[in-house]
């Protein structure tokens, strides 16, 4: 989705159409515009119009935070994601901008040309136009515009990927409509998402549009989508569906017509009502004006891509794309749970037997391996959530964490920050995804994880040293294996993504106790085995 204004013609980098690459003509497409014509649309029922849009929710205030400064909160807000996260979204990206450069090497063309008789243009199709009309809520047209979308979806280079789309149409196809439907839309506008990003939660575009719906900041702030350092609701299917339905139904509104709003969606509405200002009535009428003068060519394009893909998606065998070849993904069940402050994933995940990858996939809005500092609720399969209200009380109050905001000055070294809270070394190197400690720029900002129970986490400046022995044969330090006596040892086997800090995190122990029992002179640089077992000694109760 595009800001409101025209500077953001790229709805998503998801299929853009460079001037450039509409010099040439694809092979299909020169093949099906010699051969045959395509019959005009019939007429489409116009939508009646819907009461103005509600003003969006003002964002739930935050709970107090280390994180008070509004500036530092704003700066913050652009800091990376976490590479497990950051990795979704790498993969949901490279897939939309892949189809993006497939269809510039394509340069489909815009020609809006139609004729007269049965639907020529497609006779995959064993019926007539009004048919394939009344199967859609939806106005679609058959035009040479529309083919070329659909003989580039079966493309050799484009087809994998929309057998992807068709894959994970099937997870969010029927929660899609019931929103839309809830929102006053028609349903068929589902395949807008398809279109924008694949139903890719963690899509990310070339123009800073994010989510399935391609919200760029702006305008999702606008909508309700709150994006923070810990969130980015744009990439919360359900949240990010009702923000796209209210912005279509206020576009709709806008133009009158539901080709111009989705138009407006990609473009602006800006360009739109101009162009209607010009004496432009309809979108094909825009479309065919060459150059960019009314509409960009993405944006020409925007629209028969969008009921090209409507009509492969409920007519997939038709158009080559076989049962067997799709693999239909599943909507999870969910419930939620409030998570009163920031608590780790892998926590979370242990207590409700659930792998942490599930919890991100049903939580696509997180951008950190916690859930932020203020009461959370945090999305869990249903089938899991007898288990994790049984699992939760015993662990709660030893797992808890908080943070505080760090600006590196001009200094600052990690030791002397890790010093100055009270931290180890390892969590904030763990918490911030620190590749070189070394490095620190002045400016950048770090997260201090810190305990909300009582109890302090050490500075482990320097490596763990065996008890220090004075002369004479006398231990200095002689009350540590005392209290250590008095505990029940437990172990751990470490599993993939372990490190000793998020094992220190999860028992409520100090990183410099766990190294000491286990005899790791230097946290920060000894690497886990998956499988090795960690001894443990964790507080009574």
């Amino acid at each position: 989705m595009k800001p409101f204004p025209p500077i953001a013609v790229l709805c998503s980098a998801l299929f853009a159409l460079p001037a450039a690459a509409r010099t040439s003509s694809s092979p299909a497409s020169q093949m099906e515009a010699s051969a045959l014509q395509a019959l005009p649309p019939a007429e489409v029922p116009e939508a009646q119009l819907v009461p103005p849009a509600p003003s969006a929710p003002a964002p739930a205030p935050n709970a107090p935070t280390a994180f008070d400064d509004e500036d530092l909160q704003a700066r913050m807000q652009d800091a990376p994601d976490e590479p497990a996260i950051a990795e979704e979204i790498d993969k949901d990206s490279a897939d939309i901008e892949a189809v993006r450069q497939a269809e510039e090497a394509a340069a489909v063309p815009d020609d809006a040309t139609e004729g007269e008789g049965r639907i020529e243009l497609i006779p995959e199709l064993d019926i007539g136009l009004p048919e394939l009309q009344a199967r859609y809520d939806i106005p679609i047209d058959v035009n040479a515009a529309v083919v070329a979308y659909i003989r580039f979806f079966q493309s050799p280079r484009t087809r994998e990927h929309f057998v992807k789309y068709l894959s994970r149409s099937h997870k969010y196809l029927d929660r899609y409509r019931a929103i839309l439907r809830e929102e006053g839309l028609p349903q068929d506008t589902v395949y807008l998402a398809m279109i924008e990003s694949g139903f890719g939660n963690f899509a990310y575009s070339r123009a800073r549009a994010s989510g399935p719906w391609q919200f760029i900041a702006a305008t999702g702030k606008h909508f309700g989508l709150r994006q923070d350092f810990w969130v980015d609701e744009r990439r919360d299917p359900e949240r990010s569906a009702h923000a796209a339905a209210r912005y279509l139904k206020q576009l709709r509104e806008q133009t009158g017509d539901w080709r111009l709003a989705w138009a407006g969606y990609n473009a602006g509405v800006g360009r739109i009502r101009k162009a209607q200002r010009n004496g432009y009535g309809d979108f094909w009428e825009m479309a065919e004006t060459k150059g960019k003068k009314v509409l960009h060519p993405e944006t020409k394009g925007y629209v028969p891509k969008l009921m090209a893909a409507a009509i492969i998606a409920k007519h997939p065998e038709a158009f080559g794309f076989r049962a067997d070849e799709i693999e239909p993904h599943r909507w999870t069940e969910y419930q939620e749970v409030e998570i009163p402050s920031a608590t780790l994933l892998s926590v979370v995940a242990e207590a409700a037997d659930v792998s942490e990858r599930a919890l991100i996939d049903l939580n696509p809005e997180l951008r950190r391996s916690c859930t932020p500092p203020r009461p959370y609720k945090l999305k869990i399969p249903v089938e899991s959530a007898e288990r994790f209200a049984a699992a939760w009380p015993a662990v709660q109050s030893k797992v808890r964490l908080t943070f505080a905001g760090h600006t590196v000055r001009r200094g600052d070294t990690l030791s002397s920050i890790a010093h100055a809270n009270g931290v180890p070394m390892q969590g904030i190197v763990e918490m911030n995804d620190l590749r070189n400690a070394r490095k620190l720029r002045v400016g950048q900002e770090l997260m201090i994880p810190r305990p909300v129970r009582g109890g302090a986490m050490v500075a482990s400046d320097e490596p763990v040293r065996e008890p220090a022995v004075r002369k004479g044969g006398v231990h200095a330090r002689t009350a540590a294996p005392a209290r250590q006596a008095e505990r029940d040892r437990a172990t751990h086997r470490v599993k993939a993504g372990d490190t000793l800090w998020s094992i220190s995190r999860r028992f409520g122990v100090g990183l410099d106790e766990l190294a000491r029992w286990n005899g790791i002179k230097n946290p920060a640089r000894h690497k886990l085995l998956v499988g090795a077992r960690i001894v443990v000694y964790p507080d009574r109760g």
